[in-house]
């Protein structure tokens, strides 16, 4: 697979993205040929009273306004066009891209950095698209013509027109020097404001709770003067070239006219100087079309500026390869017969440097095929982490897993995820509604399979309350529902996935006991399907065929509620204390 960048989505329109700045062009002729024929209508027209050569330039300049104004409309059209579908593949691959790391890249790389890609660098990049097909060529040709055509008229007028170019070309240079860095860190402190906003929101609820308000507002007013320090910093440089490049044009124009007029002798024609009347407005014309090429060239230079920094950190987004590869050597048919359907073998894990303590260490374990297995420890024991093993959303830092016989990473990852239906201990609901948060699972589904997965959950008991029924509204994260209405849902969205493995991840914790029997009989009625289970609550586990006990990232005993009860005195505390609770 070709590898990508931030300019991958410009392959396919590389005709229109130089057709554009190919028509600016012609629309330059257009408007440089412009002070040319006025200079004839004035000294050859007007000065020697020929109305018909007047009438017939003066139909030419029609023309010639016709023929620019239709190019730079074709040139306009092609650069949005152009711009907006650019940005739109490139958001597609971006988020493309987004989906093939693990959970591990993305806080290494930082989601909030990405979030800020998608929307902020993207958008810079979008623009320096546009501007690019609109400028590129536009204010280089009108400097240039207009210099080689004032030396053609006059060439002392030619030597001011160059000086002026060279003065007004240093200060950008200046600005061209200086921003790219300033953008950086602009970008940089995007990413930091993005951060904060996104803690606040998902931490809402403890930040109110220990009014933490104010520090945080602070937190926010501080990152959010650093953002307008950097941007006032970068604006007082872009505010240079503006006022220099006005003031060197104009002092351009009052010298070409001092000259003109104070070596100027009228003699009863159309002569004044050195230059003609005509040629005099002409040499205007082209210093004006000089100060706004100048000033053209100028907003392109801070539009490519800030592109590039964003290509910059695109580029090293898509570079950023992820740990997982899905190698898809083994599929479902390769199984080796009677294998246990997960095995773990000296498995640990890492999160952070190497020298970290291990979240999960020396992991071994089997699960046979069809079996009820029960995960059961104190918060952060590794429970969610062996899970997330399971499902290969990090790959192990020692040891190896194998699914179906087979080595986990060397089999095929989209299937392996086909074949597992996870329920998270976090509800995991998408703004949308109930049928969209199902089909999340099944894009296939009828609505008749997606009745029945509700009724096995029990959300049908709450669901079929609702007069729009399916079609009713869930907001963001499930807020507009319960805790226990978010569980069933998300146990019905297993359901209907189907699978081989189910996996539920501490999801029954806020179903009272006689709803939690009855799924639990309803999962029972699926002999040959891998139950896990992940609970804090050993009446959860009674019926499970095997019980591990984690304990500080390590598995310290394996075996059945009863022969746990009767050997493990972790467990024994943990069915001492929920007993304790029941009667309390």
């Amino acid at each position: 697979m070709e590898k990508q960048t931030a300019l991958s989505p410009l392959k396919g329109k590389r005709f229109q993205v130089f057709l554009g700045p190919t028509l600016k062009v012609l629309e330059c002729a257009m408007e440089l040929m412009t002070p040319f024929v006025i200079r004839y209508i004035i000294d050859d027209g007007i000065g020697k009273n020929d109305m018909g050569l007047t009438l017939k330039l003066c139909g030419l300049l029609f023309l010639l306004a016709l023929f620019g104004f239709g190019f730079t409309m074709i040139a306009q059209y092609l650069a949005s066009k152009v711009a907006s579908s650019y940005s739109y593949d490139l958001r597609k691959n971006l988020y493309a891209h987004l989906n093939e790391l693990s959970e591990t890249d993305l806080n290494r790389f930082g989601k909030n950095k990405v979030l800020t890609l998608l929307s902020n660098d993207s958008f810079a990049m979008q623009n320096g698209v546009m501007m690019f097909m609109r400028l590129i060529f536009r204010p280089p040709f009108l400097l240039i013509g207009s210099t080689i055509l004032s030396f053609v008229i006059d060439w002392r007028s030619g030597i001011i027109f160059l000086a002026t170019i060279c003065c007004s070309a240093a200060i950008i240079g200046l600005v061209m020097l200086v921003s790219p860095k300033k953008y950086a860190a602009i970008q940089s402190n995007l990413d930091e404001i993005s951060l904060l906003s996104s803690d606040s929101l998902q931490g809402a609820r403890p930040i109110r709770a220990f009014n933490r308000q104010k520090e945080q507002e602070e937190k926010f007013d501080h990152s959010l003067d650093t953002y307008q320090k950097k941007n006032m910093s970068m604006a007082k440089y872009n505010a240079l070239i503006n006022p220099f490049t006005f003031l060197f044009t104009n002092l351009a124009m009052v010298l070409v006219v001092w000259l003109t007029y104070h070596y100027g002798v009228w003699d009863g024609t159309s002569q004044v100087g050195f230059v003609t009347l005509g040629e005099l407005i002409s040499l205007i014309s082209y210093l004006t079309s000089s100060l706004m090429a100048l000033i053209l060239f100028s907003r392109l230079i801070v539009s490519l500026n800030k592109a590039a920094v964003s290509k910059k950190r695109i580029d090293a987004f898509f570079a950023y390869q992820p740990q997982i590869q899905n190698v898809a050597r083994y599929h479902q048919e390769d199984a080796v017969k009677d294998a246990p359907i997960v095995r773990f073998d000296h498995v640990s894990l890492t999160y952070g440097e190497k020298g970290d303590q291990p979240a999960v260490k020396d992991l071994t374990f089997s699960l046979p095929q069809g079996a009820w297995i029960g995960f059961i420890g104190g918060t952060g024991s590794g429970k969610s982490t062996t899970i997330s093993l399971l499902e290969r959303l990090y790959e192990p830092s020692a040891g190896k897993i194998y699914y179906r016989g087979l080595p986990l990473d060397d089999y095929d990852l989209v299937s392996l995820r086909q074949e597992i239906s996870y329920v998270s201990q976090k509800p995991s609901l998408f703004k949308g509604t109930i049928r969209s948060n199902l089909l999340v699972a099944k894009p296939s589904a009828t609505e008749e399979e997606m009745v029945e997965a509700l009724k096995r959950s029990l959300a049908y008991e709450y669901v079929s309350r609702y007069s729009d029924f399916l079609d009713h509204p869930v907001e963001e994260g499930g807020a507009n529902l319960s805790g226990g209405q978010k569980q069933r849902l998300l146990i019905a969205r297993a359901f209907l996935k189907g699978g081989d493995i189910l996996i539920l991840d501490d999801s029954m914790s806020a179903l009272d006991f006689l709803s939690e029997k009855t799924v639990r009989q309803a999962i029972a009625a699926m002999p040959s399907l891998t139950k896990i289970i992940v609970s804090q609550r050993t009446s959860s586990l009674r019926h499970c065929d095997k019980i591990l006990v984690y304990d500080k990232g390590q598995i310290i005993a394996q075996g059945t509620h009863e022969s746990l009860l009767a050997s493990c005195p972790v467990y024994q505390e943990i069915a001492a204390v929920e007993q304790r609770g029941e009667v309390a």
